[in-house]
């Protein structure tokens, strides 16, 4: 027997992927997890077509909206063009190379009838299988054991466990939204090339009053090691991450927001040792100054002195950065 049905929208932002794209497709098909699929071709080489991707992947044409950007704008501006266009309650984002699990049909039964702003829920990463091991990384998973949530059906987050799932790291589609959540506070992603969902993560978490959190293991998120992926670009669309920073920090320290003041600093000093690791060696000196600047724009005195008594480790590192 069919769960009960969420009123669910997808997402999928796409650019040159088809083959990746209609296998996504064909799984949604065969799970009818959603009543709207919206796929955003972000300036592909060749155009999509829509009764072709319904054709080859057995989704029905009414449930599929195609919308076009003529050049590519990235991920960032092909979902937020999209979330004009939600006639859902909800909504999820994914790549178009991801792939949704059992897991996420079941996860989806669950929310019917629950009030919630989003919920966050666990998934496999594919870095994972040179372990064989099934799940998230290590990194991400230390964070849902901490916040009290790794083996949680289906939980209200606390604040205390918030402060630790807002460090994971910041993927769009590891969360079922609620659409009038993100049209209220205005919450999207930013428009630049990459680093494009940090913004989503952290303003979600900023408004959101009533949180879930599910150890469904609902998508397989795949990460290749070589090729034009956003995770493999080393060139200087990464120094714009201070962008999103930026506005993080400040709506932080707007809104009096001191819970999660430590957490987003913990955050930031791993992402900014992730970028020095993968930067072409010609602009590290560029990243150097911008990240010094960042931080002793941001990083209060108070602040200061919380990371060196509660986080050590992190304060030492953020130092590296300003010194």
């Amino acid at each position: 027997m069919r769960p009960p049905f969420l009123d669910l929208t997808i997402i999928i932002p796409c650019r040159n992927d088809t083959a990746h794209l209609v296998q996504l497709l064909s799984r949604l098909a065969a799970l009818a997890l959603a009543r709207q699929v919206i796929v955003v071709d972000d300036g592909s080489d060749q155009p999509l077509d829509a009764p072709d991707l319904a054709t080859a992947s057995g989704l029905h044409i009414g449930q599929l909206t195609l919308l076009h950007q003529d050049q590519p704008k990235g991920a960032g501006a092909a979902r937020n063009q999209a979330l004009q266009h939600v006639k859902t309650s909800h909504l999820l984002f994914l790549d178009a190379d991801d792939l949704p699990t059992r897991e996420l049909q079941g996860l989806c039964a669950d929310l019917v009838g629950q009030r919630f702003e989003f919920c966050i829920f666990q998934h496999h990463d594919s870095q994972m299988i040179q372990d064989r091991l099934w799940g998230q990384t290590r990194h991400d998973q230390m964070f849902w054991k901490q916040a009290g949530v790794e083996q949680a059906a289906l939980s209200p987050v606390s604040t205390r466990a918030a402060q630790n799932l807002v460090q994971t790291a910041n993927y769009p589609w590891n969360k079922i939204y609620r659409t009038a959540f993100l049209h209220a506070h205005g919450i999207g992603c930013s428009e630049i090339p990459v680093h494009n969902d940090i913004e989503l993560h952290w303003r979600s978490f900023l408004h959101a009053r009533s949180i879930l959190a599910s150890d469904r293991i609902g998508v397989t998120h795949f990460v290749h090691g070589n090729g034009n992926r956003l995770t493999n670009q080393r060139g200087p669309d990464r120094l714009r991450v201070f962008e999103p920073l930026n506005k993080i920090a400040t709506e932080i320290r707007l809104k009096s927001a001191p819970l999660y003041s430590l957490p987003f600093y913990c955050f930031t000093v791993n992402l900014l040792n992730w970028v020095h690791g993968t930067l072409q060696p010609n602009l590290q000196p560029q990243f150097a100054t911008e990240a010094q600047a960042f931080l002793t724009t941001h990083l209060t005195k108070r602040t200061r002195q919380a990371l060196m008594q509660q986080q050590p480790e992190s304060y030492l590192e953020l130092l590296h950065h300003i010194e």
